[in-house]
């Protein structure tokens, strides 16, 4: 099983490793430069790792910045903090970031490094499975505004990503579970196998964590988005397969204020339904209907009630993928081949939040 694998952008290409020891690979990058660095991260993130955080607060030119939990962090208070504290600090542009987090540290951690100094390069090291499998290799950042998540933000590539598999040692059940969902869309979307090599070692991979084969899972979700990434960098087309489950998935956590729902617990509600307006549109037959939905409920989900549906079409409606008050909706044809339909109206989004 290869260690690296490569994210094709021309002069934007980085490489995806796996290594053993997070600490020394940011030491190693801190060291290459005479200019100041910055770790962007959690305070449980640094508590549960403090032999590699001391690491860490030894060198000379590195500096800290810990942001709160949880998807309000993703603020632009976050992104001014930041910028005003690398001003302070006289960072300049040869200065780097490193994130080491989850999706919401990636996300302010690349948008300020996209924006402080026009630009300053950055490095990603997911702690999450979820952020390894996804949110760290493609370069989308984002904060939410109130009216739904991720409405501000750029393309903006890391230097690199390193999945250090030691974090996921300490990753609690729920969060874990809700990270598959995201690997299971990289199944339905592009990788048959990948769909059923989860489908038939879920316990295994749930229960019995094996190393091997979530490594295996991560590497083909990362070769999966660097192809696609690749192929279309600033979400034109293909790229947009990526969203299968997002358009519902994203309106759900907003809907209950980012506290109620994880992310992948949100994506495994939205691909109900995308799955079931698939199905309805005709293009997913009877059979992978029932294979796709019987994987999905094998997953534990928190129970939720949708009081104000038309707050959350509202949401729905707040959603990038609505372009010219026209939605682009991911639907399936077949369990590993998602296309782009244009051909979704509002009621069959409604009656698709019967899965729910």
């Amino acid at each position: 099983m290869s260690n690296k694998v490569k994210v094709n952008l021309g002069k934007e290409s980085y490489d995806i490793l796996f290594s053993s020891d997070f600490a020394l690979s940011i030491k190693n990058h801190a060291e290459k430069v005479k200019s100041d660095c910055l770790i962007i991260t959690q305070k449980n993130i640094a508590n549960l790792f403090q032999e590699q955080f001391k690491v860490l607060h030894n060198i000379d030119n590195v500096f800290f910045i810990y942001l709160e939990d949880g998807e309000k962090a993703k603020s632009i208070d976050s992104i001014m903090k930041i910028c005003n504290y690398m001003s302070e600090k006289n960072f300049d542009r040869s200065s780097k970031i490193f994130a080491v987090g989850g999706g919401v540290v990636g996300d302010i951690s690349g948008f300020a490094a996209s924006i402080f100094m026009r630009g300053i390069d950055y490095y990603q090291y997911p702690t999450t499975l979820l952020a390894m499998i996804d949110s760290s290799v493609g370069g989308k950042t984002g904060i939410n505004l109130d009216k739904g998540k991720n409405l501000v933000g750029r393309i903006y590539q890391p230097k690199e990503v390193l999945i250090d598999t030691i974090f996921l040692s300490t990753l609690p059940g729920r969060q874990f579970n809700a990270a598959l969902a995201e690997a299971i869309k990289y199944g339905f979307i592009y990788d048959r196998d990948l769909f059923f090599l989860i489908n038939n070692n879920i316990e295994n991979i749930l229960q019995n964590r094996s190393i091997e084969l979530i490594k295996k899972i991560i590497t083909n979700c990362c070769e999966i988005k660097s192809d696609i990434v690749s192929e279309d960098v600033n979400e034109n087309e293909l790229r947009m397969i990526l969203n299968f489950g997002h358009t519902i998935g994203h309106a759900l956590e907003a809907y209950q204020n980012y506290k109620e729902l994880l992310h992948g617990e949100a994506i495994f509600y939205g691909m109900k339904c995308a799955i079931s307006i698939s199905h309805k549109k005709g293009s997913l037959n009877e059979s992978e209907y029932n294979t796709s939905m019987e994987v999905l409920n094998r997953f534990n989900l928190p129970l939720i009630k949708i009081q104000d549906k038309e707050k959350l079409i509202a949401l729905i409606k707040n959603d990038k993928k609505f372009r010219e008050k026209e939605i682009n909706f991911i639907l399936l044809d077949e369990i590993g081949k998602a296309y782009i339909s244009s051909d979704i109206k509002m009621n069959d989004i409604e009656e698709s939040l019967s899965c729910i």
